[in-house]
């Protein structure tokens, strides 16, 4: 039987290439009941991928549109989906905040555009969050510049990082590759942990939004010190024994 992420994957593809798909047509060509596959439109419609129309599913219309990557987006999205609700709690009226190319944070530019009751600037190198917020009304969108590069869809690269230096930010929220705490945020790649760096250096406050299977061990680069960060989001999976450790070490880590 197919998969979740698999058929997901398939009707985004198929959405994107038609525009406009029936029920009866996805079902016939993933093999599965048309409930089950009223049930993904329901679930893709509610992430901000594709729009649910009586009977199928269209394009999204109005705005910048981009191809996902829904292989990426879809891991562990509850668990994404439940910090970035969180970390939207913690945005205030009027304030401006960065918020970079993770997956987690494609669901918080989806929290920002959902509730229009907090007029924000936003300042972000990744090519979703843009699409999603680039109609939003209440919204100051500023996008970074700089090499566009995909998986995920996002600029990066010494450009970007220097066009970061305009800004300043009372917030950064940011994916991670890989959590130490004794080293610190770490990324695999040169690249991305250099834009971080950059963006951690221009916002006032540094929340680390990370599902529980970005702890322990360390990757090859290192985007900053734990010292730098005033909050880690996480989900209700992590282990006790990470929970213990940044109890000892005076982390704060939010469980949601």
């Amino acid at each position: 039987m197919m998969k979740a992420d698999e058929r997901f994957e398939m009707i985004i593809r198929e959405v994107q290439d038609k525009e406009k798909v029936k029920v009866a047509q996805l079902s016939e060509l993933l093999g599965c009941s048309e409930v089950t596959i009223r049930n993904d439109i329901r679930k893709l419609d509610e992430q901000g991928v594709i729009r649910k129309t009586h009977g199928g599913a269209e394009k999204l219309k109005g705005g910048l549109t981009v191809q996902f990557a829904p292989g990426e987006y879809f891991l562990n999205a509850d668990y994404k989906k439940r910090i970035a609700r969180r970390a939207y709690e913690y945005i205030g009226d009027q304030e401006s905040v960065m918020i970079d190319d993770s997956t987690t944070c494609c669901y918080l530019a989806q929290c920002i555009k959902e509730y229009p009751d907090k007029r924000l600037s936003v300042v972000t190198n990744s090519l979703y969050a843009a699409a999603i917020l680039s109609d939003a009304p209440h919204v100051n969108l500023h996008f970074l510049g700089g090499q566009i590069l995909s998986n995920p869809a996002s600029a990066m690269g010494t450009t970007t990082a220097e066009n970061v230096m305009q800004y300043h930010v009372n917030k950064l929220f940011t994916g991670i590759n890989r959590i130490d705490f004794k080293v610190g945020l770490t990324s695999a790649d040169e690249m991305h942990a250099e834009v971080k760096r950059a963006m951690i250096g221009r916002a006032d406050e540094i929340y680390v939004l990370a599902d529980h299977t970005k702890f322990g061990g360390g990757s090859l680069f290192t985007v900053c010190e734990m010292r730098e960060v005033r909050r880690i989001i996480t989900d209700s999976d992590i282990s006790k024994e990470i929970l213990e450790t940044a109890g000892k070490l005076k982390i704060q880590l939010e469980i949601v």
